[in-house]
């Protein structure tokens, strides 16, 4: 009888783990959204203040998104790197190289993502020429 109790419990602790992963990994989800948005939000404004021109060639690429603080060029990339340098990965996907979020440039809108890590918590926002966020 202790041996069936055991294994009753043993199957029970499984399954309350396995749900307490799940609902972790979702609320992660939830938050890093959050933060990809606010990342989004905050390429949506250098664009608008520093007058940003987002490249439609192919050949281009997010290192090359730049604007103009006076008459002096300032680079996206280096915004991106003053502000979020431990979480974005500029040009690969998220999640590479330990970083959490990804930053590219994608026929003339950038991309922010975010690969969840609970099925569906996968999220991408756009942010087009002039500086509007779409999910």
């Amino acid at each position: 009888e202790l041996i069936v109790v055991i294994a009753i419990m043993a199957v029970l602790a499984g399954t309350i783990a396995g749900v307490t992963v799940s609902q972790l990994n979702k609320q992660t989800d939830k938050t890093m959204a959050s933060e990809a948005k606010g990342i989004a939000d905050f390429i949506s404004t250098w664009i608008v203040e520093y007058g940003a021109e987002l490249p439609n060639d192919s050949t281009k690429s997010i290192t090359d998104v730049k604007g103009k603080d006076g008459e002096t060029d300032v680079l996206l990339t280096d915004a991106l790197d003053k502000q979020y340098s431990d979480k974005v990965d500029v040009e690969n996907a998220a999640g590479t190289k330990g970083k959490t979020f990804g930053v590219s440039l994608d026929g003339g809108v950038i991309k922010v993502q975010y690969q969840g890590k609970a099925n569906g918590g996968d999220v991408t926002y756009t942010i087009n020429a002039e500086g509007v966020v779409s999910k």
